[in-house]
């Protein structure tokens, strides 16, 4: 601090009437006392007025009895905060009036931890219990799920009905695959001789994709794609049941019909090529092939049952397997779902369990808080802010003496330092001292 740029006449010297009063003060500090507030100097309020000398005057005579050296300013200024902290401990008014807001700090973190510690008591004895009492709780209706399945599904075969029917699944798409491409085969690209006229060979061909193969691969890719057009009617007739609307129930009728003109035309080419055969190495005079010669023909019936009638058996299975499978995966999404349960209440104890060594941490903290301010509040003398502003007066008195006196700069600045290190070793920027 420069101590030449402080306010003058907080501190200003006193007018003395007598010539006795104009020699030089003696350094003790009951010689120095403050001014009314008219005259620029301490009010009768304060603890550091003199009776008959102002704070700078008497820091300029103790300056000249110490002849301004640095050991001589430690000891007046060590003897004044003494005798200062001896007037402001005996002033118990004053110290209650100087504790109170650390009494009401005091007050302000007992509270806050009366409320901390309901609030852990709350969480240990009833919020986490519950959780766990949750946790315990779908931990059960999991093994109940497991156990018996058919509480949630309504089906007591519900496991063992999906693995039958999509083992006879796998079959009919099998069968029908084989049926379907060798059928297309037969009717679209295959010449028949008159030793393959039964109906045997003219359905099921063994060699119909390697003979479809080695026509060519387009008519390879036609046979094997065939039977996905009825596996995809067969589908879409599933789908649109589980809608139960009339549209619905119309466009599965459209459905069944145009797979069954499918299949008859199918089973009228063979039979034709059939018929045809047969016309080609008779003697007698047989007719053209027709819708009629078809209807009444056994082979072309057996043919319609032997694709279509399998691919509805197909789609009713398809549907009873779906099903099925949708009874087990209720079960399973069931079951997953009381787990992420499970996970999530997990997580929210955790979460508690977090709080709680935050909230003791705080609670720690304000405890360490709470003994050093009952310390302060019983056992400490709080000095007032003021007490440095007397000091800097002090010192700027002390200065005085030395520039009067022509002592240079390094020593005015040793004394300088002398009185910061003092400040910062005994007056606590919190406005108060331990003993």
């Amino acid at each position: 601090m420069d101590f030449k740029n402080l306010p003058k006449g907080l501190f200003s010297l006193k007018k003395m009437e007598s010539t006795e009063n104009k020699k030089d003060f003696i350094s003790s500090p009951n010689e120095a006392k403050p001014l009314s507030s008219s005259d620029n100097i301490l009010s009768e309020d304060s603890l550091l007025h003199n009776e008959t000398i102002t704070v700078e005057r008497f820091g300029f005579n103790s300056a000249k009895a110490n002849n301004g050296s640095t050991i001589g300013l430690s000891i007046c200024l060590n003897r004044n905060y003494l005798d200062f902290k001896k007037k402001v401990t005996d002033d118990i008014a004053k110290q209650a009036d100087l504790k109170q807001p650390y009494r009401l700090k005091l007050h302000e973190l007992n509270a806050e931890n009366d409320g901390i510690s309901r609030k852990i008591e709350k969480i240990k004895s009833q919020e986490i219990p519950n959780l766990k009492t949750k946790i315990e709780r779908s931990r059960l209706d999991i093994a109940e799920i497991r156990s018996n399945p058919e509480l949630l599904t309504g089906d007591k075969t519900g496991k063992a009905s999906f693995y039958i029917g999509a083992i006879i699944l796998v079959l009919l798409t099998v069968y029908l695959f084989v049926f379907y491409s060798s059928a297309s085969y037969s009717s679209f690209f295959k010449e028949f001789k008159i030793s393959e006229i039964n109906i045997a060979n003219t359905i099921f061909d063994a060699r119909a994709l390697s003979n479809a193969f080695n026509d060519g691969f387009t008519e390879l890719i036609l046979i094997i794609t065939i039977p996905a057009v009825f596996l995809g009617l067969g589908y879409l007739i599933h789908k649109h049941s589980e809608k139960k609307s009339s549209k619905s129930y119309l466009i599965i009728a459209v459905l069944v019909i145009v797979t069954f003109i499918f299949d008859a035309i199918i089973a009228y080419e063979i039979c034709e090529k059939i018929y045809d055969i047969n016309k080609t190495n008779s003697f007698q005079n047989i007719p053209d092939y027709s819708l009629k010669l078809a209807f009444s023909s056994v082979n072309f019936w057996l043919i319609i049952f032997a694709g279509f009638m399998v691919y509805l058996i197909w789609g009713f299975v398809f549907g009873f397997t779906i099903e099925a499978h949708e009874k087990l995966d209720k079960v399973r999404v069931a079951i997953k779902t009381k787990e992420e349960q499970i996970r999530e209440i997990d997580k929210t104890i955790d979460k508690l369990n977090g709080e709680i060594n935050t909230l003791e941490e705080k609670e720690s903290k304000n405890n360490g808080e709470i003994d050093k301010l009952n310390e302060l509040v019983e056992n400490t003398t709080i000095i007032p802010k003021e007490f440095e502003q007397y000091l800097y007066h002090f010192m700027q008195g002390w200065l005085h003496w030395m520039a009067a006196n022509l002592k240079n700069q390094p020593q005015q600045k040793e004394c300088e330092d002398v009185l910061k290190l003092f400040i910062t070793a005994n007056i606590k920027q919190i406005d108060y001292q331990n003993n």
